[in-house]
């Protein structure tokens, strides 16, 4: 029988599920409320029964499976399985994930940080599969980070090696949402691009809620403020670029998250303002490019995590 794995996409508000082959096939997916408010072990509750409404869904058993991968919020204890806290679903402090779910579904289950599995699956089968040293970062409410170096996820001495959004990138600047001031996530996070625009304009502030999106409509449509915050933007994460440039020498840095939408322009600038102030040598060296498995990088890289251990024994 062929191998197959599911990752666990687990958010705040969604629950997101793939059915993947060991070549990152999602064969089957499938989603559902997170339900957060409730607490973890309800949570747990729901992930053990999503995973059998899966298998049922492509006429499997649980014993089809050969293991589970999640990718998970937070800071996280990949060693002993443990979300050390997720910030966004209340009670989630030291929460064995790996255990009790494996007891529940009776399979090996990988627990990894989910901007991590994202970057692992742009890695094995996305944007950055025909190379072996990138890094990814998730451009949406928040900056995430993930590492991939000869092959191998980066993960540091104790898993908070890839916290790229918290790279410091004006001394004394904004407050960010780790307690910390000048972090990219404050500066270049689709939440930072609205507080920064109602700051600059105070425009889009009534019905329905400004988001991001309505800024870089806005800004396509020749809106000078909003033009002049997104460019701002993209200069942010070209410096923040510049900055893991330096340290990691990659050949490539994918971007993903909702910020896609923005399209080539945005890409463009940043690409412009990196050949402006990186080396030559890293800057020539490294092709910056948007996500191609989009939502589902997750899933895949959270799957295919799983597969790694399962295939030699040893994380990815």
């Amino acid at each position: 029988m062929p191998k197959r794995y599911v990752g666990i996409d687990l958010g705040g508000t969604n629950l997101k599920l793939g059915l993947v082959s060991p070549k990152g096939e999602v064969l089957l997916s499938h989603s559902t409320p997170t339900e957060a408010a409730h607490g973890p072990q309800h949570v747990l509750g729901r992930m053990a029964g999503a995973v059998e409404e899966l298998c049922a869904k492509g006429g499997l058993r649980l014993a089809d499976i050969d293991a589970v991968g999640i990718g998970s919020p937070g800071p996280v204890d990949t060693k002993r399985g443990r979300v050390l806290i997720a910030p966004n679903m209340p009670g989630w402090t030291n929460v064995p994930v790996s255990a009790t779910l494996g007891r529940k579904l009776r399979r090996p289950v990988r627990l990894e940080n989910d901007a991590n599995v994202a970057a692992y699956g742009e890695f094995r089968c996305g944007a950055a599969r025909k190379v072996r040293d990138m890094f990814l970062l998730t451009l949406g409410t928040g900056i995430g980070g993930g590492i991939v170096l000869g092959g191998r996820l980066f993960r540091g001495t104790s898993d908070t090696g890839a916290e790229l959004g918290h790279v410091i990138i004006q001394s004394g600047g904004r407050i960010c949402g780790c307690g910390n001031r000048g972090c990219l996530e404050a500066y270049a996070s689709a939440t930072a691009v609205v507080e920064r625009f109602r700051l600059e304009a105070g425009a889009f502030a009534g019905d329905p809620p400004l988001t991001c999106k309505h800024i870089f409509d806005a800004a396509a449509k020749g809106n000078c403020a909003a033009a002049r915050i997104v460019d701002e933007t993209a200069d942010y994460l070209a410096i923040g670029i510049t900055s893991l440039l330096h340290v990691l020498n990659p050949q490539m840095v994918v971007l993903t998250g909702g910020m896609m939408g923005a399209g080539k322009p945005f890409l463009d600038r940043i690409r412009r303002r990196v050949d402006q102030t990186a080396f030559k040598s890293a800057s020539r060296a490294c092709d910056i490019r948007w996500s191609t498995l989009g939502g589902d990088a997750g899933i895949i890289g959270a799957a295919l995590a799983a597969e790694a251990l399962d295939r030699t024994g040893h994380p990815a």
